[in-house]
């Protein structure tokens, strides 16, 4: 609780904090046995996250104006995507809570044809160790209550059911479930 105060005193008597840009260099990975390029995403991308939310949902939940304005935001939003040959064929968007010592998980979408291969388990696993690196508490996101396949992922992944967001998707009005992994616990 002083902590906060501290921030808070801080930021009413000398403006906001200082936060870290958040960055991350890009990298090439081994995923099931399959080379992967990972990087910050840039605006040049956000039409292939629109087509890959596209192929996912049927329509987009975000626009491009959503995504741009998310990646102007460095000191506290970051997004990553998955290159095959090139190819960006999966992203996941994160924004930081520094008030609540959160890293939420925004957006995650890997193309169809690439699911169920290990990338989605490896950008959550990334999210965790960005979060642990900024002195986080915990990720966070939502799902949808009847995605069972993906809360049965992050449940592996060591989250848990925080609380029910009523009617939460525009497209349909479906609950979501709010999941938390504690990063305190070392797990």
């Amino acid at each position: 609780m002083f902590e906060k105060f501290k921030e808070w005193l801080v930021m009413t008597t000398t403006g906001a904090p200082k936060r870290p840009v958040l960055d991350f260099t890009r990298r090439v990975v081994m995923v099931n046995g399959h080379q992967y390029a990972v990087r910050m995403a840039t605006e040049r991308d956000i039409e292939t996250l629109i087509e890959i939310e596209k192929r996912i949902y049927g329509v987009a939940p975000w626009s491009y104006a959503a995504f741009r304005l998310e990646l102007q935001r460095p000191h506290d939003r970051l997004y990553l995507v998955v290159e095959d040959d090139d190819q960006v064929i999966g992203f996941m968007g994160m924004a930081v809570d520094w008030y609540h010592y959160d890293l939420h998980i925004t957006n995650i979408g890997i193309t169809p044809a690439y699911q169920k291969k290990g990338i989605g388990t490896y950008l959550i696993t990334t999210a965790k160790n960005i979060a642990r690196h900024l002195k986080l508490h915990s990720l966070s996101l939502e799902v949808r209550v009847h995605n069972l396949a993906a809360r049965k992922l992050y449940e592996s992944l060591g989250f848990r059911d925080h609380h029910i967001k009523p009617r939460y998707y525009l497209d349909n009005h479906e609950d979501a479930v709010d999941m938390q992994a504690d990063l305190l616990n070392k797990k």
